[in-house]
């Protein structure tokens, strides 16, 4: 194995040991923050993209590919200008610029034609007690080639796996060094600057964001219907949705919920449906209690949706059941008609007599 490839591979990890990313994080007993780091190679030419991605809890919120720096999420998306520049400018002067090479090609070995990657992960933990808890790890065509914890303040190969790559590289590569590397990383920068991020994190999360309420009638079994009242991007996510019938409250147990689910940008959304006897409708209201704030949305007075094989356009636009000759027409849906069904084959609008 070359030996200027392993040592390619040690600048490289010191590289990675110096890269600084904004974190996001709550106050909570514990956050994990996840990094993945990946180059790759083909036919033994690095390519050039270079691929970062950081998440929070299983949530991304930031990905670097072709160069870009794209915040994801929306506490991200609401940092300052300034802030991102900063780390845009940071990753691209150590990425060497948008071809992100900095001399990588020599960094991987030829193992031969075909596509290869250097991937490196990294994770930071920090729990009530503020101690950070750290774990590093390098793989080589998804083989673990370097392992380093921060508690143990060292870095080791496995020997059980990429036995020839790992222990060329150890031979090559001074351990303690690139242990100092991650130890002054982890420590110095990159849980110092979750700890900085956990205050705007949590006002972000603290603030309130009114839910936008929308109420919906399709038709379910025959002589039935499905009341839907949906929530979605409010903040904080403690919230109440819940029918009413004649202004008092439905039984739970009658009412079928989606949760409390994120949306993936820092606000949540939740859903309860109802299934009442047609003609019933316009006693029923959906209550939304958010923030100390009490709405009340009725339902919607119009054509509902039905499930059938053929399009058919309904003129009757009242929430009687008044019976009303209804046109046959074949053609397309029209969204003028009422809101678009979901999960059915084709919409007709109208109300059966």
């Amino acid at each position: 194995m070359d030996k200027v490839w392993f040592a390619g591979l040690c600048r490289y990890l010191s590289f990675l040991a110096s890269v600084v990313f904004v974190l996001p994080g709550t106050v909570v007993a514990q956050h994990n923050l996840w990094y993945n780091f990946t180059v790759m190679a083909q036919d033994g030419s690095v390519q050039p993209t270079f691929f970062a991605e950081g998440r929070l809890d299983g949530q991304a919120f930031l990905r670097r590919e072709r160069g870009t720096v794209e915040p994801q999420g929306l506490w991200a998306k609401n940092l300052s200008t300034e802030t991102w520049r900063k780390e845009t400018k940071d990753l691209k002067e150590k990425a060497g610029g948008d071809r992100g090479t900095w001399g990588l090609e020599e960094s991987l070995p030829a193992r031969g034609a075909g596509l290869h990657s250097l991937q490196e992960i990294v994770s930071c933990e920090m729990g009530e007690d503020s101690h950070p808890r750290g774990v590093r790890r390098l793989y080589y065509d998804g083989e673990l080639l370097l392992s380093c914890g921060l508690e143990t303040h060292g870095c080791t190969v496995p020997q059980a796996s990429a036995q020839t790559l790992a222990l060329e590289m150890e031979k090559t590569c001074d351990m303690d060094e690139l242990s100092r590397h991650y130890w002054a990383h982890v420590r110095g920068e990159l849980c110092a600057k979750l700890q900085g991020y956990l205050k705007s994190w949590t006002s972000f999360t603290e603030r309130t964001v009114p839910p936008a309420v929308t109420v919906t009638c399709s038709q379910a079994l025959e002589g039935t219907d499905n009341l839907t009242c949906q929530a979605v991007s409010f903040s904080p996510q403690n919230i109440s949705v819940a029918w009413y019938q004649d202004e008092k409250a439905v039984s739970p147990d009658t009412q079928q919920s989606g949760g409390v689910l994120p949306d993936g940008n820092g606000t949540y959304q939740t859903w309860v449906t109802l299934r009442v006897p047609q003609g019933e409708e316009q006693r029923f209201s959906c209550h939304v209690e958010h923030g100390g704030n009490h709405s009340v949305h009725a339902v919607p007075c119009g054509p509902r949706l039905q499930y059938v094989k053929v399009p058919r356009l309904g003129s009757n636009r009242s929430c009687s059941h008044q019976p009303t000759p209804e046109p046959q027409q074949r053609g397309i849906w029209s969204p003028m008609r009422g809101s678009h069904p979901q999960n059915m084959e084709v919409p007709r609008l109208g109300v059966k007599s």
